[in-house]
């Protein structure tokens, strides 16, 4: 049995922080020299949008035009942004197959999903020129885009 859009959006709906958290575990080792992700502040919020927005049988570019959230760039390095965005959503449409398969979704919910990635992820390109949907905050990193560790001062007795 293949669920239909409406019963696969309630589904995805109701993963939506779970899926995230998968993305986050599945990004985190395959982008090691970057975290948190590039889009680690707008992936839940944007699955939220597309689970209703397949529900509804709306428009796979909706969620993008709707997304708000926060998505880090290397203002030092237009290339490796755009690579590592890339495989960030490479990563996504891993983990949305995925959930597709555990569902039995059907061929047309499988579709969209497609078509609102291939969406969100060409909108993602255009936020390094000042584009994008006006909900989505740009935070240029000027530092490594690989969170630091710094070493503790030891206690004083």
């Amino acid at each position: 049995m293949n669920l239909d859009l409406r019963r696969s959006g309630d589904a995805l709906a109701a993963s939506a922080p779970d899926l995230a958290r998968a993305w986050r575990g599945a990004r985190a080792p395959a982008r090691p020299g970057c975290f948190p992700g590039l889009l680690d502040g707008l992936i839940e919020p944007l699955l939220a949008l597309a689970a209703d927005g397949l529900a509804a049988g709306g428009d796979p570019a909706a969620p993008w035009a709707a997304a708000v959230g926060v998505v880090r760039v290397d203002a030092r390095d237009r290339r490796r942004t755009l690579g590592e965005l890339d495989a960030e959503w490479d990563v996504l449409e891993q983990v949305l197959r995925a959930a597709c398969d555990a569902l039995g979704a059907g061929e047309d919910v499988r579709g969209w999903i497609s078509r609102a990635l291939v969406i969100s992820r060409a909108g993602s390109w255009t936020l390094l020129a000042g584009g994008g949907p006006r909900g989505i905050l740009v935070v240029k990193v000027f530092s490594e885009l690989g969170a630091t560790r710094r070493a503790r001062a030891p206690a004083r007795p």
